[in-house]
């Protein structure tokens, strides 16, 4: 400063020294400017200590504790932890944010609790496309308003609160549970969990709503239950009283589905009509949905157990079937020698395609002392329920492509292939060539006594006795490999196919070298 009152300023450059003169007054705003810039950027970022607290950390750094609150908004203060950050806000009013790596617009709004609009409002000037790390921006300042009208609380006083607001929720569920659980405690019952199980499938079997279920056990992560554990089941008469649905079966009952007569269910259950008769006398010969139907309760149980194992099983398997529980040692062959049965008729009854069974498996084996005529009516049933099935799994295929010496369903296959392919899915092994087949499987049988699933052989060409092979599907119609024409379709025994038939052979059920070999046992 010289005598005139005025001003110079030195400045350093890469040039040298430059000469600033000003007036006293512009020196002077200029030196108050600078002043509020410094103070303006003021704010530091603070570590969190072992024993800190807001109230420590406000009387630290002489500032207010509700600033602190606003320029931290997500910050739980009585949960914080050491190596925390938080922001310090050292000028008096304003409380600013120091933009960071990748930060945006949308992101500081997020992080600290803002709209987007009230960011644009306090700061006017910045452009936020453009902002860069190390920037400084104001944040609003709604919230200093709200904690100065509030009247200010020690950190005693927002302890005590807090005390007295976790006592009070405590006493609510006691209140809670002192009206839900019974007062006789030996009367509660308890549920083991079960491989399998979940909240779902253990409130329908057991007949409870998930919210009874989760009531009685409100400390029960239902998503890590696991097999052992023992869930508190509500009290009986907490329980649902619904309407069994139709086609539902009980403990010795069935609920008469639409479509439902006495000889169908009967046909159902493997039972005579005149037997369902005798248990259900009141029933007249017109039954309609929703009705009750008696059944033998010893048959329902086995319907019901094997519907836990999830083994849907036709109940007329299980009216001659009896429960065997696999035990150390136990084959499939074993079992099979054990009640004078096949393995093909286990397997078929229990859905078993391999070999494996565990210890403890529960499976359904015809019973000891079934009589002659029941092991045929056993045998029949299975033997028709597989030919069913493989009917319906070779018209799956219809409309495959025909390819002369084919194996492929998909790209080309001809009819011994077929045939082949088809039977091989349940497990029957037959040679390739029609010739074979006709020559070497199955028995022979007369046109009279077909059924679905024998084989028909036929002279379509002069290289051999036997050159074509179809599925017989019952009501005189085939199912075969017809040629490139046509692929894989459905014939009927017309004029044509008379004059070149051949025989007809049977497959399933009977035990020959190429016919219901299962798996290489039984």
């Amino acid at each position: 400063m010289d005598l005139s009152g005025e001003y110079y300023l030195l400045r350093l450059t890469k040039n040298g020294f430059i000469l600033y003169k000003f007036h006293m007054y512009a020196f002077r705003i200029l030196l108050i400017l600078l002043l509020l810039q410094v103070s303006a950027f003021a704010n530091q970022i603070y570590i969190i200590k072992k024993g800190d607290s807001l109230i420590k950390i406000s009387h630290k750094f002489n500032i207010k504790s509700y600033l602190i609150k606003q320029a931290n908004p997500k910050v739980d203060w009585l949960k914080i932890k050491p190596n925390e950050k938080i922001i310090i806000p050292i000028n008096g009013n304003k409380v600013f944010y120091t933009v960071e790596k990748g930060d945006s617009l949308i992101k500081i709004a997020k992080k600290l609790g803002y709209t987007y609009s009230e960011l644009k409002k306090a700061n006017p000037g910045v452009d936020w496309l453009k902002i860069k790390p190390k920037d400084k921006i104001a944040l609003p300042d709604k919230t200093i308003t709200a904690y100065v009208k509030a009247p200010l609380q020690t950190e005693e006083q927002i302890l005590h609160n807090e005390e007295q607001k976790q006592i009070q929720k405590v006493q609510a569920k006691e209140k809670l549970t002192k009206t839900q659980t019974p007062r006789k405690v030996a009367s509660e019952q308890f549920y083991t969990i079960k491989p399998g199980d979940s909240l779902i499938k253990i409130a329908k079997k057991l007949n409870y709503t998930y919210g009874q279920l989760k009531k009685a056990n409100p400390n029960i992560d239902w998503l890590k239950i696991r097999p052992g554990q023992r869930i508190r089941l509500p009290s009986k008469h907490m329980q649902v009283k619904r309407t069994p649905n139709p086609g539902e079966v009980g403990d010795g009952y069935y609920i008469v589905a639409r479509g439902d007569t006495l000889r169908s269910i009967a046909n159902r259950f493997g039972l005579a009509l005149e037997r369902l008769r005798e248990l259900n006398p009141k029933l007249g010969n017109i039954i309609k949905p929703g009705d009750l139907v008696v059944i033998p309760k010893d048959l329902t149980e086995k319907i019901i157990l094997s519907r836990k194992q999830n083994l849907f099983i036709p109940p007329k398997y299980l009216v001659y079937s009896q429960v065997y529980k696999v035990k150390s040692g136990d084959t499939l062959w074993k079992i099979a020698k054990k009640f004078n049965t096949s393995v093909g008729i286990i397997r078929t009854i229990n859905d078993i395609t391999g070999r494996n069974i565990r210890i403890g498996q529960v499976l359904f084996v015809p019973s000891l002392n079934l009589k002659e005529s029941e092991k045929l009516k056993l045998r029949y049933s299975i033997l028709n329920e597989e030919r069913h099935a493989l009917i319906k799994y070779a018209e799956r295929f219809i409309g495959a492509p025909y390819k002369f010496g084919g194996n492929s369903l998909r790209h080309g296959i001809d009819c011994s292939g077929f045939v082949q392919k088809i039977y091989s899915k349940f497990n029957v092994k037959l040679p390739r060539t029609a010739e074979e087949q006709y020559r070497i499987a199955g028995v022979p049988i007369s046109v009279k006594r077909l059924q679905p699933g024998d084989l028909l052989f036929f002279h379509t060409m002069n290289y051999a006795r036997v050159t074509h092979v179809a599925i017989y599907i019952g009501k005189g119609r085939f199912i075969h490999a017809a040629g490139r024409r046509s692929g894989v379709k459905v014939s009927r025994f017309d004029r044509y196919y008379w004059k070149r038939f051949v025989g007809a052979k049977r497959i399933l059920g009977v035990d020959t070298r190429y016919a219901y070999i299962r798996g290489g046992s039984g």
